[in-house]
């Protein structure tokens, strides 16, 4: 317990002596900023031009890297944006002319259908033409 009393007691010190230190510091100028220039530099080996990646683009190989997996990139979005515009295109015509078959189905049968109301089916049985208003005898068939 000794012990630990000791390390807060040690800590705290250590503590509010950084603290008093920073209070008491007189105030420093703030860093300049040096902005380098849009453009490149007289002399490329200055070290104040920290953006030298623009002059070893042929020697970088993760530069190379980069910008062939950029390239790539755009690329691959291009033919994936063709593929589905075609893909929409494809399923749009397949929709009207399925849309088209199926009218033409619809009308076909409202075709035979009026035919057949207007012809009467005759009955194997009986060999007579049949209604659907005739009566049917229970035990019989049609």
């Amino acid at each position: 317990m000794t012990k630990l009393n000791t390390i807060l007691a040690g800590t705290a010190l250590a503590m509010f002596s950084q603290f008093a230190a920073a209070q008491s510091a007189p105030a420093s100028a703030p860093a300049q900023i040096v902005v380098p220039a849009a453009s490149a530099p007289s002399n490329p080996n200055d070290p104040a031009y920290t953006d030298q990646s623009r002059l070893n683009q042929t020697n970088d190989p993760y530069v190379k890297k980069r910008i062939a997996n950029k390239e790539a990139k755009a690329e691959y979005k291009a033919e994936k944006k063709a593929a589905k515009d075609e893909y929409k295109s494809e399923k749009k015509a397949a929709k009207q002319e399925y849309k088209a078959e199926k009218k033409d189905a619809r009308e076909t049968r409202k075709e035979e259908l009026k035919e057949m109301r207007q012809t009467p089916a005759i009955d194997p049985v009986t060999g007579k033409p049949s209604t659907m208003d005739s009566p049917v005898v229970p035990g019989t068939t049609r």
